[in-house]
C-alpha cells in the first residue's frame, strides 16, 4: 500500500515528465498500431477474397459456347478429383434403364429395348426450383446426392401410380449409350432405395423426364464402371477451394489435355476437351493486395525495430533526467532494490498507460482489431522497459557524491 502512495506521488510530482512520458508512449503507440493494423487489414481482405472467391473449372465445348448438352470425359473429372486440388460441383449425366414397368419404352436406337432414362447429380440443385419441389423421406436429405448410396428419387406422380412406399427398393437395369449416340449397351442390375420424391418441372435445367428417376452422380459411376462402360456427363464443372492452388489447377489441366477455349473453332461441337476458369475478377483484386502486403510485410522488422529503438532510447533519455532524485535518495539511505522497483514501475505505468491509450485510440477510430496488436505491443512495451531499467541500474551503479557533485 505505501509503495503505491509513493508511486502516485512520485507521478503527480514529477507532472512534465509524466506528461512527456505518456505522450512518447501514446506517440510510439499509434504508429506501430497504425503499421500493425494496415498489415492485418490487407491479410484479412487476402483471405476473404479467398474465402468469397467461388473459383470454378467449368468444361465447355472447344468454343467456349455451350456449358450443357456436352461430353464430358469422366476420366479427366476423376482425375481432377484424385489430384485434392478440385472438389465435385455439379456434375449431370444421363443414362437409360429398364425397371419392368409400362413406362419402359422402345429405344428408338433399339427398339427391342425397352428403356427410359434416368438422370444422375452430384448436387439437388437441377431439382430444387422451388422450396418444396423436393420431399425426402426420414433419414435422407440433400446429402444424398454427393454420396455412393444406391438411392433414387421418384417423381412424386410415378411414386403414387406405381403404389410405392417410403423405403421401398427398386429393380433396375441400367443402359447407356456409346460417345456417337448411335448404340445403346447393356449394364449391370441394382436395388436402389427409394429416398424421396420430386416434382416435375418444366423449368428444370436439365430437363428430367417425368418418367423416369434420378440417382447419386457416384451410383451411376460405379454402376457402369462395373460394366465396363463408360459415363458420359452432359455437364460437369468443379469447384477450386484454395485459390492459392490455381496456378497447380492450370498445370494440372494442360497435363490432362484440357485445352483453353478456341473461338474459332465450331460452336456446335460436343465433345468437352476444354475447360474454363472464372479467375478474372479474383486475380485483378487479389494480386494488388498481395504485392501490398508482401511491402508491408517486408517492411515490418524495419518499422519494429525502428520503433523499438526509439522507444529504449526515450525511455533511458527520460530516466536519466531522474539522476539526481535516485542520487538524493540513495543519501538518504533507500535502498537499490526499492530504488529500482520505484522507478522501474514508474516506467511501466507510464509506458502500459499510453500503450493502451494508442491501441484504444485505434480500435476505436480506425477499427484495427486488438489481436492483430498484441505482439507488437508487448515487444514495444518491453523494448521500452530494457531502456527505462538500463537507465536505472546504470544510475545506481554511479556514485552518489559524483552525481550530487556535478548538479552543484
Amino acid at each position: 500500500m505505501f509503495f503505491s502512495k509513493e508511486l502516485g506521488r512520485s507521478l503527480k510530482r514529477h507532472g512534465k515528465k509524466t506528461a512527456i512520458a505518456l505522450l512518447v508512449s501514446a506517440v510510439l503507440g499509434v504508429f506501430l498500431c497504425q503499421f500493425s493494423g494496415s498489415v492485418d487489414t490487407y491479410r484479412r481482405r487476402l483471405e476473404e477474397l479467398s474465402q468469397n472467391a467461388d473459383l470454378r473449372v467449368t468444361f465447355v465445348n472447344s468454343s467456349g459456347t455451350r456449358t450443357v448438352g456436352l461430353l464430358v470425359y469422366d476420366d479427366k473429372l476423376q482425375a481432377l478429383e484424385d489430384s485434392g486440388l478440385t472438389e465435385p460441383g455439379l456434375y449431370v449425366a444421363e443414362c437409360l434403364f429398364s425397371d419392368g414397368t409400362e413406362d419402359d419404352q422402345p429405344d428408338i436406337r433399339n427398339p427391342k429395348r425397352l428403356v427410359q432414362p434416368i438422370m444422375a447429380f452430384t448436387q439437388e440443385e437441377p431439382l430444387a426450383i422451388t422450396p418444396d419441389n423436393i420431399t425426402y423421406f426420414d433419414g435422407y436429405d440433400a446429402s444424398l446426392f454427393a454420396s455412393s448410396e444406391p438411392v433414387c428419387l421418384l417423381p412424386q406422380e410415378r411414386f403414387e401410380r406405381l403404389g410405392y412406399q417410403a423405403g421401398d427398393k427398386v429393380h433396375i437395369q441400367l443402359f447407356t449409350t456409346g460417345h456417337n449416340g448411335k448404340s445403346i449397351h447393356p449394364g449391370v442390375e441394382l436395388d436402389l432405395t427409394i429416398a424421396g420424391t420430386y416434382k416435375n418441372t418444366a423449368q428444370g435445367l436439365p430437363p428430367v423426364n417425368a418418367s423416369g428417376m434420378v440417382c447419386p452422380y457416384l451410383v451411376m459411376r460405379q454402376g457402369l464402371e462395373d460394366s465396363k462402360l463408360n459415363i458420359w456427363p452432359s455437364q460437369a464443372y468443379l469447384s477450386i477451394p484454395d485459390p492459392e492452388n490455381l496456378n497447380a489447377v492450370k498445370a494440372l489441366l494442360e497435363e490432362l489435355e484440357i485445352l483453353p477455349v478456341n473461338a474459332h473453332l465450331a460452336s456446335s461441337a460436343r465433345f468437352a476437351k476444354t475447360a474454363i476458369i472464372n479467375d478474372s475478377v479474383y486475380i485483378g483484386t487479389a494480386e494488388p493486395t498481395q504485392r501490398t502486403l508482401n511491402l508491408l510485410q517486408s517492411l515490418y522488422p524495419a518499422v519494429f525495430g525502428a520503433v523499438a529503438l526509439i522507444a529504449l532510447l526515450a525511455s533511458y533519455l527520460l530516466m536519466q533526467s531522474r539522476r539526481e532524485e535516485i542520487a538524493l535518495q540513495r543519501s538518504l539511505g533507500a535502498g537499490k532494490g526499492r530504488i529500482f522497483a520505484l522507478f522501474f514501475a514508474e516506467s511501466a505505468c507510464l509506458c502500459i498507460l499510453g500503450t493502451a491509450a494508442a491501441c484504444l485510440l485505434c480500435t476505436l477510430a480506425f477499427g484495427t482489431h486488438i489481436a492483430a496488436l498484441g505482439l507488437p505491443l508487448l515487444g514495444y512495451i518491453a523494448a521500452y522497459l530494457v531502456g527505462a531499467g538500463a537507465a536505472i541500474l546504470l544510475m545506481l551503479r554511479t556514485g552518489v557524491l559524483a552525481v550530487l557533485a556535478a548538479a552543484e
